[in-house]
């Protein structure tokens, strides 16, 4: 099949990195239908509205915003957002709350929109519905998993309840029936979409085939995220960068120890990602901490460039996509096994990678910055190097072959998908 016969249909009830994807297959003539809650494409009378808005409020709309996606080929259930915002503000539990909003959004997709399609693409925790549906017409549904097996992730927050029980984000346990459906969207698929060989491997470990696990890592935007532009002012402390959630499975607690150990030494952490007012208890004031909070993500750019080491010790992820932005930014990165890390450096390259909750391995790694301040330049400049081989551009082509390698002469259910690309093989040697 020609990739402009394709018409696959992307269903993803919130935002994360679909309208990238939906981008992309639309770059390549694959696009047929963008189904999600609420979006402002660029072109259409939303886009046009969307201009004339104040900055402020153009800010606040900047992670729904889909670029590359005509409004045509965009479908939308804003009502569903609206009523997921209003139930979190009351304090609705967020498990229960996205929970109900994905099974409804699922059953609100019309079945004359899978017979359209050529290929059906869910996201996990929003598709176990749409997968049986698919399957029940015959068409071919790939699921694209964001992070590792549900399983596997309720064991890290086993361990994490152990070792740090005040932090609030470790205190769930994840509903069975919402662990079942999870697997139901395993069962269903025809692939599954992985970005992080860590993982495929926890899928494999929980029982699904490695032959039907693809790994496709996300990409970046090496304009933007722009390592080359980085100049470090004279005098400057070293500076070392977190960004993501704080909470116990991204590390943080892991780095605070890491920290106390290095606080006095003239170098600075920066902490940078929304953080509860509990969280912000926990954190003790030591000496060149800074919190910084919450930040919009067309501010990441600027916060990377002033900055020069990034730490990211975490648990759990699917791959953590801001390893790639940093890299990007010509920062060496600070990572975990269980994240992408390992599909994107070389250790002692690039960065440094350690087993998760290696308190002291980490204060080892973050003190040969400091000891030597150059280290932080050659590896960045590596690492920039390492993260143009990571384009959105690549990530679009190897989501359109294997979606060609499900069409009708592609090698349908019968095609094996364990190979890994190519920057991922080189990263791991």
């Amino acid at each position: 099949m020609n990739p402009n016969a394709m018409q696959a249909m992307i269903a993803h009830p919130g935002t994360q990195y679909a309208p990238r994807l939906a981008a992309e297959l639309h770059r390549h003539g694959a696009l047929g239908r963008f189904v999600t809650g609420m979006a402002v494409p660029e072109d259409g009378f939303l886009g046009a509205v969307d201009k004339l808005m104040p900055a402020a409020l153009r800010r606040r709309w900047a992670n729904r915003r889909v670029g590359g996606v005509p409004a045509a080929r965009l479908r939308t259930f804003p009502g569903l957002e609206w009523s997921a915002l209003r139930r979190l503000r009351r304090g609705e539990a967020a498990e229960t709350v996205f929970a109900d909003r994905n099974e409804v959004f699922q059953r609100a997709i019309p079945e004359r929109w899978i017979d359209e399609a050529s290929h059906v693409i869910g996201f996990d925790t929003s598709s176990w519905l749409l997968a049986e549906r698919t399957k029940a017409q015959g068409k071919p549904f790939v699921l694209d998993q964001s992070i590792g097996h549900p399983r596997a992730k309720e064991r890290v927050y086993a361990e994490l309840r152990e070792r740090h029980p005040e932090w609030a984000d470790v205190g769930a346990v994840k509903a069975a029936g919402l662990l079942a459906a999870e697997e139901c969207e395993h069962a269903e698929a025809t692939l599954i979409v992985a970005a992080s060989t860590f993982s495929r491997n926890t899928l494999i470990e929980a029982g699904v085939s490695p032959e039907k696990i693809a790994i496709n890592p996300y990409g970046v935007d090496a304009t933007r995220f722009n390592g080359l532009a980085r100049v470090r002012s004279a005098g400057r402390p070293l500076r070392f960068l977190f960004v993501g959630l704080v909470n116990a499975r991204k590390g943080v607690p892991a780095l605070i120890a890491a920290w106390r150990a290095l606080a006095g030494r003239g170098a600075e952490l920066w902490l940078v990602g929304p953080i509860s007012g509990e969280t912000r208890a926990l954190i003790p004031a030591l000496p060149g901490l800074r919190i910084v909070g919450r930040l919009p993500h067309q501010e990441l750019p600027g916060i990377f460039a002033e900055c020069d080491v990034f730490v990211f010790p975490s648990f759990f992820e699917g791959f953590a996509l801001v390893l790639l932005e940093a890299l990007a930014s010509g920062l060496p990165i600070v990572s975990t096994t269980a994240t992408a890390a390992p599909d994107l450096i070389t250790e002692g390259v690039e960065g440094f990678i350690l087993e998760p909750g290696d308190e002291s391995g980490l204060a080892g790694r973050m003190e040969r910055f400091i000891e030597d301040p150059s280290l932080a330049a050659r590896m960045g400049a590596a690492g920039r190097e390492k993260a143009e081989e990571f384009s959105w551009e690549a990530y679009g082509e190897r989501w359109t072959r294997l979606l060609l390698k499900l069409s009708p002469g592609g090698g349908g259910r019968d095609a094996r998908f364990s190979e890994l690309p190519d920057a991922v093989q080189r990263a791991g040697k």
